[in-house]
């Protein structure tokens, strides 16, 4: 039991990852479809617009050749759930540095997918500042909750990649023994 002790942060990041992913059904639940459109994005500093708009429309790019589809909306935001899976697979029965490598990749998914979400709710953020927040409060909760679960999903990861590297003896050499 003390060896395999590192598996607990793999299921939890599981399970964290498997409620973001249901999560994206929540808006079933909202009234309206919580659009929200106005000709500019407010009141931000010159150097921070100039900034975020070449960053926002860089990751619209990239977003876009992902997205296209509701199915590869799907795969995206499904993408950490299965890597944690994989991952905690591998780190159960493998050698350290496979683990950690595997552990590493699937905290990096989850954390590619967490920086779409927090994206997405900064522009959401940003039109609802410009066009009104009436009725449009749960979809800007809606899309903070999806960041801060696939955020989460990356810090257990990295708790878990740790412990694990910790618990795992490094191999020595004779000469260090003597």
């Amino acid at each position: 039991m003390g060896r395999r002790r590192h598996l607990r942060w793999w299921l939890a990041a599981f399970v964290v990852s498997l409620l973001s992913f249901l999560s994206l059904w929540l808006p079933e639940f909202f009234e309206g479809d919580g659009a929200a459109g106005c000709a500019g994005y407010g009141p931000l500093p010159s150097g921070l617009a100039a900034l975020w708009s070449d960053l926002e429309w860089m990751w619209l790019d990239f977003r876009q050749q992902v997205e296209s589809t509701y199915g590869r909306y799907l795969v995206l935001n499904g993408l950490p759930m299965a890597s944690v899976l994989l991952s905690g697979v591998v780190a159960g029965w493998s050698k350290r540095w496979p683990g950690t490598l595997v552990g590493l990749m699937a905290a990096l998914i989850a954390a590619v997918v967490a920086l779409h979400w927090a994206f997405m709710s900064f522009s959401y953020l940003l039109l609802l500042s410009c066009a009104g927040w009436e009725g449009r409060l749960p979809w800007m909760v809606w899309r903070l909750l999806l960041m801060i679960g696939f955020g989460s999903v990356v810090v257990l990861l990295i708790a878990g990649v740790r412990i694990r590297a910790a618990a795992c003896p490094r191999p020595t050499s004779s000469a260090s023994r003597r």
